[in-house]
């Protein structure tokens, strides 16, 4: 597992600096505007709006979470009345079919969101065990 640095999160992506925020200490955001370059001038922000209630819209947690890479066996032994059903609407779910192939391949990592609708779909079409993934790896989610 890498080490959080601030070099990991997206350029784009929002910190926060709200150093009262009751959710700072468990919160990815917060931890990376933590270890921000000292000479930053000018970076994406959660502003104190996004904190409402008990719950803060950008909330991401600083926990690792299970990221898995390719799929190339993922319809591997399943029923071929359901394998064209299936791979359209794996295209769906990624996106297209050329953004499929390159999930498949393990170009892009499969975050949690995605792998939780393919198993979805496996359970919608009455298949019983979980899909599997070339390769798996617990790393930080920058949604």
């Amino acid at each position: 597992m890498q080490e959080l640095t601030y070099s990991l999160a997206p350029d784009d992506w929002a910190l926060c600096f709200q150093h009262d925020c009751p959710m700072a200490e468990s919160c990815l955001r917060h931890a990376v505007g933590l270890l921000a370059p000292v000479g930053l001038a000018q970076h994406a922000t959660g502003l104190p709006g996004a904190l409402q209630g008990d719950g803060c819209s950008l909330f991401a947690s600083k926990e690792p979470v299970r990221m898995a890479r390719g799929m190339r066996h993922l319809l591997r032994g399943l029923p071929p009345e359901k394998l064209m059903a299936l791979r359209h609407a794996l295209y769906g779910i990624f996106g297209s079919q050329p953004q499929y192939y390159r999930y498949r391949n393990g170009r892009y990592v499969i975050t949690p969101v995605l792998q939780e609708r393919v198993a979805q779909l496996f359970r919608s079409h009455g298949i019983d065990h979980e899909p599997e993934y070339d390769a798996a790896s617990l790393e930080y989610y920058f949604p």
